[in-house]
Formats: structure tokens, C-alpha cells, sequence
């Protein structure tokens, strides 16, 4: 979901785009329009054309600027990893883009008037206005972009913590499987076999270990010795019992599965478990 170091690639996504270009342009045509603030009303009446006019022609500009930043942006995310400061820098740029062709629109609009309006003595009032208006909408469209990585991050996360992870004796990670789905591991040799489900279906991996490197992984995340070649997970045990001639076995409660062996060693602590 992120890149080392980087912004969430939640960010990157094609809606979160969409809202930029389409949102923005909306907010800063309706804010405008609706709330007149006196400073950026007097400045948009310049040249004798109606305010409300510059505003939608100034709103198209910021569309045309945003639909080219926010698709190279898109486009881009497969080399791009960007840190915040440079996310932020981007968006900076895409408002001083638009304050850039908001100037080239003023200043031709009032060609002629005057000396004083010219491009370069436009541009710092279209910056301050512009930015003024924008920053609170890209505020809020990164605040709740990043509430929904977050979101995203942690349920992640949550759904890792509950893997347990199988490695070999060269420390490669062989097979992560939810710790609900392990039934039982038992020692084979210079091997382990690791009984587990996948959904409704019975599984079995044949790890390269021993069960003493694999001890603390094991009972870490539940599952308890029964036997001196076996682990088996509590709470897949249906039953201990013994059989006609005194040994006791747990039988587990999938279908299929073979009764593990329990020592006398184990069985009081695994019963308790039960």
C-alpha cells in the first residue's frame, strides 16, 4: 500500500484524482460566487466583464491545469514514491500553475487600462487570492484520503498479525497461513509437517526444520505441545480420550483429520486449554 518512505499509494488512485480536478474547480466557481469575498470580487471586475463570468473562465482554467497535473500524476505512480514534503510540493505547484494562467487570462482581459495591470504585477495578487480560496478544499481532500490509508494500513496490518509466518532452516520465509487454519505440526525427520485448512480443504505442507526451531514461533501463537513430535492448535481439539489400551488421543474437529497422540507429559496442561 506504501512505498518505503513514501505517501500512502492510496493516492495515487484514479478517484482521488477525479476529485481533484472535478471538486476543486466546483469549490473555488461556488465559493466565489456564493460567499463574494469584497478583495477577489473587486480584483475578478476588472476590464468591465462581469465578475461572474472571469470565475467560471477561471474555474475552466483551473480544470484544463488539473486534469493535466492529476493524470501524469496518476500515470506517474509506477516510478513515483514521493515523500509528504514533495506530495506537498506538488500541489504547490499545481496552485502557482493556476495562479500562472489565472494572471495571463487578468492580464489580458485588462489590456490597455493600465501599466499596472500586467502579467507580473497580477500574478502575486492571483497567488494570494487563489491559494487563499484553494487551500482549505486540498485540506480536506488529503486529510480524508490519508483517514482512509490510514483506515486501509490498519486493517492490514491486523489481518498480517494474525499470519504465522513458516520458515526453513535457511530462515526463507516458506508459507504464512492464518493461525485459526493450523490443525497441528508434527516432527518428520529433518522435517516438519505443517496441517492446516484452506478453506474447507485439508492441507499439508512439508517444511525443511526442526520442531525446536520452530517451539517458540509455535507457542507464541497458540499452539501447545502434546507430544514430543507434535503440536496441536486448542482450539481445533473436539475431544481428549483415551483408547482401549490407555493412550490418549485428541480428536479435532475437521473432518479427515487423523487423532493426534497426547502424552500423559502434556495432558493436563492442553485439557485445561480446552
Amino acid at each position: 500500500m506504501q512505498n518505503n518512505k513514501g505517501i500512502p499509494r492510496s493516492f495515487f488512485d484514479f478517484p482521488v484524482q477525479i476529485v481533484h480536478f472535478a471538486g476543486l474547480p466546483v469549490f473555488f466557481l461556488l465559493f466565489i460566487l456564493i460567499y463574494e469575498p469584497s478583495g477577489i470580487v473587486d480584483f475578478l471586475d476588472k476590464g468591465g466583464v462581469y465578475m461572474e463570468f472571469n470565475v467560471t473562465i477561471l474555474a475552466c482554467i483551473l480544470l484544463l491545469v488539473l486534469v493535466g497535473t492529476r493524470l501524469a500524476f496518476f500515470f506517474l505512480r509506477k516510478v513515483m514514491s514521493p515523500t509528504a514534503l514533495a506530495y506537498a510540493g506538488w500541489c504547490l505547484g499545481e496552485l502557482f500553475l493556476f495562479s500562472c494562467f489565472g494572471a495571463m487570462y487578468m492580464a489580458l482581459i485588462t489590456h490597455g487600462q493600465s501599466v499596472q495591470y500586467n502579467f507580473f504585477s497580477i500574478l502575486p495578487r492571483c497567488i494570494v487570492d487563489f491559494a487563499g480560496v484553494l487551500i482549505w478544499p486540498y485540506l480536506l481532500i488529503e486529510m480524508g484520503v490519508l483517514i482512509k490509508a490510514l483506515r486501509l494500513e490498519a486493517e492490514n496490518t491486523s489481518a498480517e498479525d494474525n499470519l504465522i509466518r513458516f520458515k526453513d532452516s535457511n530462515q526463507k520465509l516458506k508459507l504464512a497461513v492464518a493461525v485459526g487454519s493450523v490443525l497441528y505440526v508434527e516432527a518428520n525427520e529433518n522435517y516438519v509437517n505443517i496441517v492446516y485448512l484452506d478453506g474447507e480443504s485439508l492441507k499439508k505442507y512439508q517444511l525443511r526444520s526442526s520442531m525446536k526451531r520452530l517451539e517458540e514461533l509455535l507457542h507464541k501463537n497458540g499452539l501447545r505441545r502434546c507430544q514430543r513430535a507434535y503440536y496441536v492448535n486448542p482450539s481445533h481439539v473436539k475431544v481428549l480420550r483415551k483408547d482401549q489400551a490407555g493412550f490418549v488421543f485428541a480428536d479435532l474437529d475437521t473432518p479427515g483429520c487423523p487423532p493426534i497422540p497426547v502424552s500423559k507429559t502434556y495432558y493436563d496442561e492442553l485439557a485445561k486449554l480446552l
